[in-house]
């Protein structure tokens, strides 16, 4: 019971979080296929851990996981602020979604040639960092979750009302003089350093930050505004994430505990396809918000 608690409470804040970066994102570029999978936050990550693991294993440094994710927060948060001047400027988001999924392939490869690499010299390798499991999670994870959560939603509730306006598309927002830079920049810092954290403590859970939004947006919530979708999509998307958890450690096949990242990339990418072959217009969205 020592072990599941932290367990399933890292799996609940995870998809929490995980649908609160997807949320803001799509909000951030009105586009419903938009996700920290699909703009390439995700195969950024994995990168940055499989070099800062390499340089960390060469030099002889033991570096526990809460290491690695000390070393990126600086640089993700550079990535976040610079990718947030950048995407304010960008006027093709489809473009942008296309390159992202072009750098994941060339991540996917570079993280296979990597792994033959270290396996063939007998180097420890961390083959689970593809496919995310909360098989490792501690309660010095669960604290850093709850750190972040935190200052997620102390920065939701600073910005509220411009995320009001700005969810009401630009030309409402440009109207009462918003500042979108600051709305860009919380926007892009959450989901650089909101992946980032995810994958680097418990590895990747490709396009589950696309799907969770949309489960929140289509199925659940339509008669709730921004902030709805926000919270109490988060709310129920963490609990369903734990629900998969919860079914993967209490089930396993043959001894062996499916990876909830590999349920979410085959769940997501079925969605992708979906959302795709099904759309009959643009994929541009402006949120609702309550009359």
């Amino acid at each position: 019971m020592d072990y599941l608690i932290p367990r399933f409470l890292c799996a609940f804040l995870s998809g929490a979080i995980l649908s609160q970066t997807g949320s803001l994102i799509q909000m951030g570029t009105r586009n419903i296929l938009a996700s920290p999978s699909t703009l390439g936050f995700d195969g950024l990550s994995i990168l940055w851990i499989l070099i800062l693991h390499s340089v960390l294993l060469l030099t002889g440094y033991e570096h526990p996981v809460t290491v690695l994710f000390l070393f990126g927060v600086p640089v993700f948060a550079i990535v976040g602020i610079f990718f947030s001047k950048f995407i304010g400027q960008s006027k093709n988001i489809e473009r942008l979604i296309l390159l992202g999924l072009t750098f994941n392939l060339l991540v996917g490869a570079v993280f296979s040639l990597w792994q033959f690499l270290f396996l063939a010299f007998n180097l420890p390798f961390p083959v689970e960092l593809w496919f995310g499991h909360f098989r490792f999670a501690n309660p010095e994870a669960l604290g850093i979750l709850v750190v972040l959560e935190f200052l997620i939603l102390f920065g939701w509730w600073r910005l509220s009302k411009e995320f009001l306006l700005f969810s009401l598309g630009k030309n409402l927002a440009s109207n009462w003089k918003l500042e979108e830079r600051t709305v860009y920049k919380f926007l892009f810092l959450t989901v650089a350093i909101g992946t980032f954290t995810v994958i680097s403590l418990f590895g990747a859970f490709s396009f589950m930050a696309l799907v969770f939004p949309i489960f929140a947006r289509k199925l659940w919530f339509k008669k709730f505004d921004l902030a709805g979708e926000f919270l109490i999509g988060g709310l129920a998307n963490g609990l369903l994430l734990m629900a998969i958890d919860s079914a993967c450690y209490y089930f396993p096949i043959f001894g062996a505990e499916i990876p909830v990242g590999l349920i979410a990339t085959a769940v997501g990418a079925l969605s992708l396809i979906f959302l795709l072959w099904t759309s009959k217009g643009p994929m541009e969205i402006v949120a609702k918000t309550k009359k």
